[in-house]
């Protein structure tokens, strides 16, 4: 009911209603838009322009949407409690849209012609950065992980030309992150980044960036956001990389 080409539309702060109504679907399609607007921390006017980019003709058909769904899937949620299939269902719903695939056709593009591919993540990232790394090699790429953020590139001995830098953050805004894809911009590669939000600055600074758009669950300073569409990422464009070369 949320399609990815409209999700691409979203701002920062129409993405926060878009998390908010994935982790309380249940309790949405019975709450008054003033309260969700409470609740998000958003004006009424932010979650009325997220109902219209989404296609409905206001709020009160956008939580018909909500219910008709949840009653299609046959899925129930308790309030307080965090169902991971639902996020999980409708972002699966997604990656066999139009536009996902452009998405994906556009880094298979880049990654083809690419005589290297690092991966680079800081934090859980990183240990996805070295599976992605095995899992390419697997297909046949050359792929490496990137274990340290601080890592030098000499400028007598540049990175190949086309190489591609898979970035992977949660936020798209860690300090690190971002310093390291600074100092990575002046080489002759391109960088694609696997983000939780299109909005981020890391999906600015990227040449492609491909969004999953999962609730973004946190634990005092731990992150406990799904990184399943990541792993689901790595594995789709392997495979296909392993096609081609069969």
């Amino acid at each position: 009911m949320f399609p990815y080409d409209k999700l691409q539309t979203l701002n920062e702060i129409e993405t926060v209603v878009y998390n908010y109504i994935i982790k309380h679907a249940t309790d949405v399609e019975t709450m008054p838009i003033r309260q969700l607007a409470e609740q998000a921390h958003v004006s009424t006017a932010t979650v009325l322009r997220f109902a219209d980019k989404m296609g409905y003709d206001g709020y009160s058909e956008l939580r018909f949407a909500l219910k008709q769904q949840r009653k299609n899937q046959q899925a129930t949620k308790d309030s307080d409690h965090y169902d991971i299939a639902i996020p999980l269902v409708d972002f699966f719903s997604k990656v066999n849209s139009t536009d996902f695939n452009k998405l994906i056709d556009a880094a298979m593009a880049m990654i083809r012609q690419a005589p290297m591919v690092l991966f680079f993540g800081l934090g859980s990232g990183n240990s996805l950065a070295q599976y992605g790394a095995r899992f390419f090699s697997n297909a046949g790429k050359m792929a490496l992980p990137v274990f340290d953020p601080f890592q030098p590139f000499p400028t007598n001995s540049p990175l190949p030309k086309d190489t591609v830098v898979i970035v992977m953050s949660v936020s798209g805004e860690t300090r690190q992150t971002l310093e390291f894809v600074t100092k990575i911009k002046p080489e002759d590669v391109k960088i694609i980044a696997v983000t939780n939000s299109g909005n981020s600055t890391l999906a600015k600074m990227a040449d492609l960036c491909i969004s999953y758009y999962m609730p973004e669950i946190r634990h005092a300073d731990l992150n406990l956001t799904t990184q399943v569409p990541v792993v689901y990422l790595i594995e789709l464009i392997a495979h296909r990389l392993d096609e081609l070369n069969g």
